[in-house]
């Protein structure tokens, strides 16, 4: 991640690879770009993107939002708003 002010960049990724079944392979990568105005509300956009081994790749974005209360997050994600395959991702973090 990367911050400057109150905008910051978000990416974490992963590859899975089945030694087994390559079918079973898989690449994925989720990234938020997100602007905090105050410091208990992050609100921005988010893509996630996968990939199956021989398919197409997938990619769904939208806005989120997160609001912090001492050291808990609880947040929202709505990917493809307006269309036929909108999904609604929550989310509850702590620190600790």
């Amino acid at each position: 991640s990367v911050a400057w002010g109150p905008v910051d960049f978000y990416v974490e990724a992963e590859y899975v690879r089945d030694n087994h079944e390559s079918t079973d392979s898989y690449a994925y990568a989720w990234s938020e770009l997100g602007f905090r105005p105050v410091e208990w509300l992050r609100v921005g956009v988010a893509g996630q993107r996968t990939r199956a081994y021989g398919n197409d790749v997938e990619f769904q974005r939208g806005p989120f939002a997160q609001l912090t209360w001492g050291p808990v997050t609880i947040g929202g994600y709505w990917f493809n708003p307006g269309s036929n395959e909108q999904v609604f991702v929550g989310m509850i973090g702590a620190t600790f």
